[in-house]
């Protein structure tokens, strides 16, 4: 009777104590990161584009589209970085379209000839940007997500280029397409960036195709003015970005919101106070 008796009170002790240990390897939640390394951006879980569509015969001049899932909220046209480069495409930001769309926000990725491809530089880039939201805002339209908020971002030097086309298309596709135009870590201002000496810094007269003392003209036109656009300019800026020095972020007219410890891709990664803070500016989330 004894050993009877015993069986269920240790029955009670071996499931207490499973549950404790089922308790102690349950993993907190991951706690939202700053400064996130390149590395850690690109090693993001994506999905791959819904969809795409060219505009223009060149297989860069290509525009990338991630659909929201559930119930889409707003839009986001994204202008990617990586120094007017050609090393560097849109696919480093996949992990982030991925994540924005489950969030509710549909993302038409720009892919655009840059600095080394036939076509690209300056002004050749900016002529790719500029016909791809021509042709993003139509697909938009046939897509029916034109009453959606829609805002066009760019990061790094796709922020300086964001900002451009906003600019030159003011009156006319930003005004009834955008509600804001973001920046991203912008370059805002190349010929104080020319004069840097970081790997992207040194790369600017090479888009310009020259140093700013040898093409004034080209680095004149080549600079941004948040007065000549017509809608709301936001330039986020991380205050512990080394690629584009915080100074960027200096621009009148603009609104300037001041990310502490960001670096320079916390935008990018899912798991950032960054990226929180660009969620809610998508959305309009006050």
């Amino acid at each position: 009777m004894r050993i009877i008796y015993w069986i269920p009170v240790l029955l009670l002790f071996v499931l207490a104590g499973c549950q404790t240990a089922t308790q102690s390897r349950s993993v907190a939640p991951e706690q939202p990161r700053s400064n996130v390394p390149y590395a850690e951006v690109i090693a993001q879980p994506f999905q791959p584009a819904a969809s795409s569509q060219s505009y223009g015969d060149d297989a860069l001049q290509t525009i990338y589209r991630w659909d929201a899932t559930g119930v889409p909220q707003a839009v986001m046209v994204f202008v990617h970085g990586g120094c007017w480069l050609n090393a560097y495409d849109y696919k480093h930001a996949r992990g982030l379209f991925s994540a924005l769309a489950s969030q509710g926000i549909t993302t038409f990725a720009i892919e655009y000839r840059r600095t080394g491809d036939d076509g690209g530089g300056w002004p050749g880039t900016l002529n790719d940007i500029n016909k791809a939201l021509v042709v993003t805002q139509l697909w938009l339209e046939q897509s029916g997500l034109s009453e959606l908020p829609a805002s066009l971002v760019g990061h790094s030097a796709g922020g300086h280029l964001a900002l451009l086309a906003a600019q030159q298309e003011a009156g006319k596709l930003n005004t009834d397409f955008f509600e804001q135009v973001v920046g991203l870590a912008a370059i805002t201002d190349p010929i104080r960036y020319a004069r840097g000496n970081n790997s992207c810094q040194t790369a600017t007269p090479g888009f310009f195709s020259g140093e700013p003392a040898d093409k004034p003209q080209s680095y004149k036109d080549g600079t941004p003015s948040a007065t000549k656009i017509a809608v709301p300019v936001i330039l986020m800026q991380g205050t512990a970005d080394t690629i584009v020095p915080p100074i960027q972020s200096q621009m009148p007219g603009a609104k300037v919101i001041m990310v502490d410890d960001a670096g320079h891709f916390d935008y990018l990664h899912a798991n950032s106070n960054a990226y929180g803070l660009l969620v809610k500016l998508l959305t309009q989330e006050r």
